[in-house]
């Protein structure tokens, strides 16, 4: 009678556990193919983000003629990349949507970050809360609503605002017209000045010669494509005499590099910008050094 009994009682729990089963299959199967659109915000109507912190300094980024810019805590060439990842928020979908209670269950009443879109006259705000311990989605309170939501979102944003900064020393629109490095060790004797004008190249005033080919794979290796490992403020000491070099742009604007050190890495200081970029020593040696063929006399 007792076997009987626990075997009955053991085929009830296992056709209550498959029910279960059966039901949060179909409940994650209908969530997951009906996403649910958290804003109908486009990406172009803002031209300022905000991104707020419990307890560090607000990052900001306003869009200007060139691009994304940070503007706080420092001015410097925003990495568009990740703000693009930030603005993709607007876009995003949410598995769930509830109205906005019970907050402290979320994480909502004292959130992780808050982050804020706006242009002259419409200001959007999307506060970030606790993951779901099973998704490890994080919810979200907009417009009096609560998402759950990508953690991508809020791990993009949280990043130090010096791993937002553009990591390329020259940007895509500034274009060099001549590279002059006659200032450097190296090329003081020769006093070189390299020109770039019309997709050619020519030296000025040198007894030596640059080859087309070899004068664009020298660039494509170094000022055009590779990214610094870091960028980072810096106050350089004015009363050290670090070597320098200047690049002249099209629109006339010059940007002199002043060289803080070159092992184990090249680090240069962008004077204008009050940046620091550091590059692999061995790329830094190439970025200074271009192909160069002294002639014969």
């Amino acid at each position: 009678m007792n076997k009987r009994w626990i075997l009955n009682a053991a085929l009830f729990l296992a056709v209550i556990a498959l029910a279960i089963f059966t039901l949060s299959n179909n409940e994650v199967d209908t969530i997951e193919s009906k996403r649910i659109t958290v804003s109908d915000l486009k990406l172009s109507t803002f031209n300022e983000i905000n991104i707020y912190f419990p307890s560090r300094a607000t990052t900001s980024f306003i869009l200007g003629d060139y691009g994304w810019k940070m503007n706080k805590p420092y001015n410097a060439r925003a990495d568009e990349l990740y703000v693009y990842r930030i603005l993709a928020l607007l876009a995003t979908t949410s598995s769930v949507k509830f109205k906005a209670e019970n907050l402290d269950k979320f994480g909502l009443d004292n959130p992780a970050l808050r982050v804020v879109f706006s242009n002259n006259s419409l200001k959007e705000e999307f506060i970030f809360g606790t993951y779901n311990p099973v998704t490890e989605d994080q919810y979200i309170l907009y417009r009096g609503n609560i998402f759950l939501v990508s953690g991508g979102f809020s791990e993009t944003a949280s990043f130090v605002a010096e791993e937002l900064i553009d990591k390329k020393a020259v940007a895509s629109y500034e274009k060099v017209k001549q590279y002059d490095l006659s200032r450097l060790e190296q090329w003081q004797e020769s006093r070189l000045k390299i020109n770039h004008l019309n997709n050619s190249w020519s030296l000025v005033g040198s007894k030596a010669e640059i080859k087309q080919d070899e004068a664009d794979e020298w660039f494509g290796m170094t000022w055009s494509n590779p990214e610094s490992i870091t960028v980072e403020p810096y106050k350089m000491d004015p009363r050290i005499g670090y070597k320098s070099f200047d690049m002249v742009l099209e629109d006339g604007k010059k940007i002199t590099f002043y060289r803080i050190q070159e092992h184990p890495q090249l680090k240069l200081y962008r004077n204008d910008e009050k940046l620091l970029y550091s590059y692999p020593s061995d790329l830094g040696f190439t970025m200074l050094n271009p192909p160069i063929t002294t002639l014969a006399d």
